[in-house]
């Protein structure tokens, strides 16, 4: 890889990573990497062992693809799971994972409103934490692939943002004040019904595409998806799209190949400790 100027998405990274990789020491991030690779071993042999398909995605798929390894500033380990198969996978996770390893989700923790599964580490925490959280370790997440038709997208993605917002209301994470300010500075009731009057009136458009139901809620054409392909990661052999630089092409930019500027390496956590 080879330095490179901001793009859009290092641009809009910095909403929700606010720190430079430099405020973590290299015994820090070290230990992010060493932790996150282990639980990241213990949920793909999971998956494998119970026939569950998963991608790598993300930051953890561009550093598999440009040098096999993490990019040295990544904080997470990012994967998704077909939706069809997401309830199975995070059952058969809270069955055969460790006494060490967490699984967060609304089951496990009921102020949770993020829209996918963490799996953290028992033994450590980040800084800064989610307050209303139990459980702040070391994570790595799992998102949801889901399918749908192109023109109900902006129709779901919509929704799924005030289902987010309600969830962080119910579970003490935000104000009735805050949450309303947001549903108002933010459109978000005139942005769903437009893009419901878009996709049962307006737009024709059948054709089928992928969400990725990360914050960035990214899209990806059908035939980028299949058939998995093997990548090598940090010496493990893992899978993810077949199109794989198609979709990094998409969200990270054409130049996702080229190392941004030291100043653009941001990181969402500034602290970690040991339990």
């Amino acid at each position: 890889m080879k330095s490179n100027d901001s793009n859009d998405y290092l641009i809009k990274s910095k909403i929700y990573k606010k720190y430079h990789y430099s405020v973590l020491s290299q015994e820090e991030l070290r230990y992010l990497h060493n932790k996150t690779l282990e639980i990241f071993r213990v949920v793909i042999d999971v998956f494998n062992n119970n026939n569950i398909p998963y991608m790598i995605c993300g930051g953890t798929l561009l550093g598999a693809v440009t040098s096999q390894n993490f990019i040295p500033w990544d904080d997470d380990i990012d994967l998704c799971v077909f939706e069809d198969d997401y309830d199975r996978a995070i059952s058969c996770l809270r069955v055969n994972c460790p006494n060490d390893i967490i699984i967060q989700c609304k089951d496990t923790e009921p102020a949770y409103y993020h829209g996918w599964v963490k799996v953290r580490d028992k033994y450590s925490e980040v800084f800064p934490k989610e307050e209303t959280y139990k459980s702040n370790g070391v994570w790595i997440d799992i998102y949801k692939l889901v399918r749908c038709k192109r023109k109900d997208a902006a129709y779901w993605i919509n929704r799924e943002y005030i289902y987010y917002l309600t969830r962080r209301l119910h579970g003490g994470g935000i104000t009735k004040t805050e949450y309303w300010k947001r549903i108002s500075c933010n459109k978000l009731i005139h942005k769903l019904l437009q893009s419901k009057i878009e996709s049962t009136l307006l737009n024709k458009d059948d054709s089928v595409i992928y969400i990725i139901w990360s914050a960035s809620k990214i899209i990806l054409q059908e035939n980028w998806i299949l058939p998995l392909k093997k990548y090598d990661f940090e010496g493990l052999q893992v899978t993810s799209f077949f199109g794989a630089e198609k979709y990094l092409s998409s969200h990270y930019g054409s130049n996702y190949t080229f190392l941004p500027k030291d100043a653009d390496r941001m990181i969402g956590i500034q602290r970690i400790e040991k339990i």
